[in-house]
């Protein structure tokens, strides 16, 4: 007979982040801080497009493992963590040579090659980490390998057509995020077991009908932990930001106008943690816990992680050089990177149901329009000025959350997104 059910989770006990798992999230951010870097020589459309391809490749890399810790819990195995944690440690440490290749016009194929083998690597590794027999309900992309084949086929084509193929591999998965049903896939293959050809199949082999055949149940990730690590992941992100920005204030020259470029710069870094940890859910800013699918959680993490890490470039080169007008293209990236982060943030309001009419416009008019507008008109303002204009905006959203919020809101993480 063949047995196929629904795993039950256990919530009677809420599960925190283990040491392994925090340290595993500081390798994946360091690839974060690779990519953040790769921006700052020169940032012209093939800069995003490449930053935004190797972004997707860690943070799919870095989701894999991750849903693998929370689903297993007690029964995870360091070891295997360890391993994961080497390979994006290779990609990061690769992240570098590929940016001259591509972006320096480099001729040396090899950091290319060496990203590529990295990840399929620990892609394929991280797939196998599951229970035989469990299907992932929520996110089920984590245990297939179908978007890395491209990324196998490019190690034998030159340049171009490598980036071709790693983006057709990435498009791919992000296909099966947005098409792959958990439940699906588990009646699928309940149905293919218990054909009837399957049955007789069975009996002429000598297997017995009764018990015999393979046993297949569904897994679901752990609400309260997952809120947690998403949290987390952005919380790193934002420390790396601060870093990079104490980095550069470091090599500049201390004066006032040092003082409020640094002031600024952390308000609206701080400003971005209150939306998305204190007023938000899961590191995502305006969402409610169980309101939204865990693939869609997912989703807007990956995006909201991207936008984030990408502001320390701008900010870094405000610190610099405060006092003069900043490049269109820096402009157009900081204004821009403030613009998308609450552009995500009213789709996560909208769909978590947690934005009525009022607010939403509120938020597109001051958090969307007015960035824009500053990227748009204010190229002859100092950075240093524009960063205070931008720090003034996220600061008001986290006054008008504060307003609004309940009094008795905890100032923690909160429990995490529903289901698929």
């Amino acid at each position: 007979m063949v047995n196929i059910d629904e795993e039950p989770q256990d919530t009677t006990i809420e599960r925190h982040a283990s040491w392994t798992e925090l340290f595993f999230d500081l390798v994946a951010v360091a690839g974060v801080s690779a990519l953040a870097h790769m921006l700052r020589p020169e940032l012209d459309a093939a800069a995003l497009g490449l930053y935004a391809l190797l972004f997707l490749a860690l943070w799919l890399s870095w989701t894999t493992f991750m849903l693998y810790g929370n689903v297993a819990a007690d029964q995870t195995r360091v070891l295997r963590l360890m391993v994961g944690m080497f390979g994006l440690g290779v990609m990061a440490a690769s992240v570098p040579g590929v940016a001259h290749t591509v972006l320096g016009h480099g001729s040396d194929i090899r950091p290319l090659n060496v990203f590529a083998i990295a990840y399929v690597a620990t892609r394929v590794y991280g797939s196998k980490s599951w229970q035989r027999g469990a299907v992932l309900l929520d996110f089920p992309v984590a245990q297939y390998s179908a978007g890395l084949l491209p990324w196998f086929a490019s190690l034998w084509v030159d340049e171009h057509w490598k980036l071709a193929l790693w983006a057709a591999g990435v498009g791919l998965d992000l296909l099966l995020i947005l098409v792959l049903s958990g439940s699906g896939i588990l009646q699928r293959v309940q149905s293919y077991l218990t054909a009837p050809e399957r049955t007789r199949r069975r009996s002429r082999s000598g297997v017995s009908p009764d018990g015999m055949g393979p046993v297949i149940h569904g897994v679901s990730v752990d609400p309260a932990h997952l809120s947690e690590r998403l949290g987390l992941f952005v919380i790193i992100v934002l420390g790396e930001s601060v870093v990079q920005i104490v980095a550069a204030a470091s090599e500049a020259r201390y004066d006032l106008g040092l003082l409020a470029t640094a002031i600024a710069s952390f308000i609206l870094l701080a400003g971005m943690f209150g939306l998305s940890v204190v007023f938000g859910y899961a590191g995502l800013p305006h969402l409610r816990a169980g309101r939204i699918p865990t693939r869609a959680a997912l989703g807007l993490h990956c995006l909201v992680t991207g936008v984030v890490a990408a502001i320390a470039v701008p900010l870094s080169l405000v610190v610099r050089h405060g006092s003069d007008p900043l490049p269109e293209h820096v402009r157009w990236l900081l204004c821009g990177v403030v613009a998308a982060y609450f552009t995500l943030g009213v789709v996560t309001g909208v769909a978590s149901h947690s934005s009525d009419l009022p607010r939403t416009t509120s938020r597109v008019t001051t958090g969307i329009a007015a960035p824009l507008l500053l990227g748009l008109l204010a190229t002859a303002v100092s950075g240093r000025t524009l960063v205070i204009y931008l720090a003034l905006i996220v600061l008001a959203h986290l006054w008008f959350e504060r307003r609004l919020a309940p009094r008795s809101l905890p100032m923690k993480l909160p429990a995490a997104p529903g289901g698929s």
